[in-house]
């Protein structure tokens, strides 16, 4: 998946950590640059993004565009 704001991963994350794993290794498809801090950082990244919105790669725009076999970015957005 695509590391954005990194909230919904920093839950899943604690989450993980709660029900007892030692420990939790992050693997994202993709890093997006906010330029903002993140509550959680990824162990292994992909590729790193520009600050857009994007498809493809299992991301999706509105239900489309999802099985894409790249990443694309929203042009205007």
């Amino acid at each position: 998946d695509i590391l954005d704001e990194g909230e919904t991963l920093r839950a899943i994350k604690a989450r993980v950590l709660e029900m007892g794993a030692s420990s939790c290794s992050v693997a994202v498809l993709a890093n997006k640059l906010t330029g903002k801090a993140k509550p959680v950082t990824a162990d292994f990244i992909g590729v790193d993004i520009p600050d857009r919105f994007v498809f493809g790669c299992g991301l999706d725009v509105s239900g489309y565009w999802r099985n894409l076999p790249a990443i694309y970015a929203v042009k205007g957005m």
